[in-house]
């Protein structure tokens, strides 16, 4: 068999299980009575993003925020009147300045007529009587325009403080009301008209259909060989790291092919290698847990068979491999027993020494720089009792035909 060299690329088959990308918990936020429940919500029925779900009682929560709304139109009334009170106690503080001048004049004069003995002293101690009273009213109106600043931030402060329970207040009567948070599938339903839940209670959970992932195994040879493969790809930015080291203990970025076989067809879908599972080489089966996505699990042309993947399938995933190293591929009989492979130069027989890189159902791929096979080299494919270098070997001549 005339040996003729060409790259080769392989494809990795592993088996795998199909589980929900996410699927979360919902639980009750806010106590209440369960009031409404949408009629199909069951388990294993899907439902659309922003499907109205379950309503607790939303009574009470509704007169909270009523309540805050009130205390709120009050709160600014009331700095409305700071504003008015202002301008008020500006007006009667001039006032009062101007009377506090009168009566000073006035006390002037009525010591000037004291000193004269034009006035008695009863006179003189009325007009310095008023003359206190007038400083006594402009102190007054002063420390009111003082306080003024104080009770504005006072009631600032008592405006914001009943804005943000008044926000606590419509996020609880927001969460009386709970939606589907995506398009998925119900897994658990606990949800009962007229039960009454505390925060916390598990109602239901959800399963993402949008994307599906297969938790599979690869040996650590496999790894090599899509660590070392032309076919990865780079990260993308989802993880928001720059640190060079990243891709290093990442895994191999190479597309898959999904693929499940039920009533003797084989259905396939379109996927990417995308993590490991983070526990390293498991101990029991030295194998390293990875992860496929399928970011599209409805089938276009679904018209037999799965229309899109379902959680629980046991399906193929088949990983490409495209060594950067040059592979050579010979047949499964040109491989002997003892690691070897015969050719024919001259009508003699030359052994070769080889380390299979890959074995596979066609055949046996070798690295290229380990191998001394030339182009146009006859392989031997056929047994021999006993082998040795050098030794006389003729070749078998085909039926009806040459060598």
């Amino acid at each position: 068999m005339v040996f003729d060299p060409s790259e080769s690329r392989f494809e990795i088959r592993v088996g795998g299980n199909v589980v929900p990308r996410r699927e979360v918990t919902i639980s009750a936020e806010v106590s209440g009575t369960i009031v409404a429940k949408v009629d199909h919500l069951q388990g294993g029925r899907h439902v659309a993003q922003a499907t109205p779900l379950v309503q607790i009682d939303p009574t009470s929560y509704d007169l909270v925020v009523e309540e805050l709304s009130s205390e709120l139109k009050q709160v600014a009334e009331d700095l409305r009147r700071i504003d008015v009170d202002t301008s008020g106690n500006a007006a009667l503080v001039e006032i009062a300045e101007s009377k506090l001048k009168l009566a000073a004049e006035e006390l002037a004069r009525a010591k000037s007529l004291f000193a004269k003995n034009v006035t008695a002293e009863a006179d003189l101690n009325q007009v310095e009587t008023s003359h206190l009273e007038a400083r006594n009213v402009l102190r007054l109106l002063q420390n009111d325009r003082d306080l003024i600043p104080i009770r504005r931030k006072r009631l600032q402060a008592q405006l914001k403080l009943t804005e943000l329970r008044q926000q606590q207040a419509q996020l609880n009567l927001d969460r009386t009301s709970i939606v589907a948070p995506f398009d998925g599938i119900i897994s658990h339903d606990a949800v009962e008209l007229g039960n009454f839940v505390q925060p916390g209670d598990v109602l239901l959970k959800i399963q993402e259909t949008a994307s599906f992932e297969i938790e599979c195994s690869l040996r650590t040879d496999d790894l090599y060989w899509l660590w070392n493969s032309r076919q990865s790809q780079p990260l993308d930015d989802a993880g928001g790291d720059d640190h060079p080291d990243r891709e290093i203990f990442e895994v191999p970025r190479v597309s898959a092919t999904v693929t499940y076989t039920v009533g003797g067809q084989a259905f396939h879908w379109q996927g990417r290698l995308a993590r490991y599972e983070g526990r390293g080489i498991d101990r029991t089966t030295r194998t390293v847990p990875c992860c496929v996505i399928v970011s599209e699990p409805k089938r276009n042309d679904a018209g037999d068979g799965p229309p899109a993947l379902m959680r629980g399938m046991y399906v193929t995933v088949t990983l490409e491999a495209a060594p950067r190293m040059r592979l050579w591929q010979i047949p499964n009989r040109a491989m002997q027993p003892n690691g070897q492979v015969w050719t024919v130069e001259s009508g003699r027989l030359r052994i070769h020494e080889v380390k299979p890189a890959r074995v596979l159902p066609e055949g046996v791929l070798i690295r290229a720089d380990q191998a001394d096979l030339k182009p146009g080299a006859r392989l031997v494919v056929s047994q021999l009792a006993t082998a040795f270098a050098g030794m006389q070997v003729r070749e078998a001549q085909p039926e009806g035909g040459s060598p």
